[in-house]
């Protein structure tokens, strides 16, 4: 077929395409925390946290100044304490339909527990993005970041490698973002991100999940990109 740019061919354009599957989530984490850390949960609060609960959650433990409400065959977890609410779930099949039953879960829990707004919002997420077509997150990696062979005689010969970067944004918050190989499935690049909020803070329960929706979108995509370009340069 004609082209007005002029014959491209198939392996040069195999050659420049780099193929890599979208961001898949394992693991969210949503926390609220509070501006003022309050008292100790009571026994009675306790109590009725777990008469709320524990048909999601049918393990208790008591930490220091809260509880920890677990589910290990779900990958689920939840942590009440003087200073925040925070929940985790893994391998969730969407990152929406996720934060919407940790959003769930923080309405009971701040039925119970008083914790005032505003809410200072916190979001962690870890993620793989596979490699395909012969493209090895390792040596990738390596060539971005190489390690020094005379660092060899100190720590050992290097087979891995990772980056990471630190986002500042306009109000004081902070993204962290790691990217590494997957050690399990070599074939894959492995991302953590963590969302520390700024000065900005949410004054409602649905703002706080639409500010966690809004992280969880953010991470997703920028994690796509870095890799994506990393990939790009090999």
């Amino acid at each position: 077929m004609f082209s007005p740019f002029g014959a491209v061919s198939a392996s040069s354009l195999r050659s420049t395409t780099i193929k890599l599957a979208p961001f898949n989530f394992f693991k969210i984490t949503v926390g609220l925390y509070r501006i003022v850390p309050g008292p100790p949960l009571d026994p009675g609060m306790q109590g009725e946290l777990l008469k709320e609960l524990h048909r999601d959650y049918p393990s208790l433990t008591q930490i220091q100044g809260g509880v920890l409400f677990s589910d290990p065959p779900k990958g689920r977890t939840l942590i009440i304490d003087q200073a925040r609410v925070e929940s985790t779930e893994t391998s969730p099949r969407s990152a929406t339909q996720a934060i919407e039953r940790i959003g769930d879960e923080f309405q009971k829990t701040l039925r119970i527990v008083a914790y005032p707004a505003p809410y200072r919002v916190k979001v962690e997420a870890d993620g793989t993005i596979a490699a395909w077509e012969g493209l090895d997150p390792v040596s990738v990696l390596k060539r971005h970041a190489p390690p020094r062979p005379e660092w060899d005689a100190l720590g050992g010969v290097c087979r891995f490698a990772c980056v990471r970067y630190l986002f500042a944004t306009p109000d004081g918050g902070q993204r962290d973002v790691r990217i590494e190989p997957l050690f399990q499935a070599p074939d894959r690049f492995y991302t953590s991100a963590i969302s520390m909020p700024g000065s900005a803070a949410s004054e409602t329960l649905g703002d706080a999940m639409e500010r966690a929706r809004q992280e969880a979108d953010t991470i997703e995509r920028l994690s796509n990109r870095l890799v994506a370009d990393i990939a790009g340069e090999s």
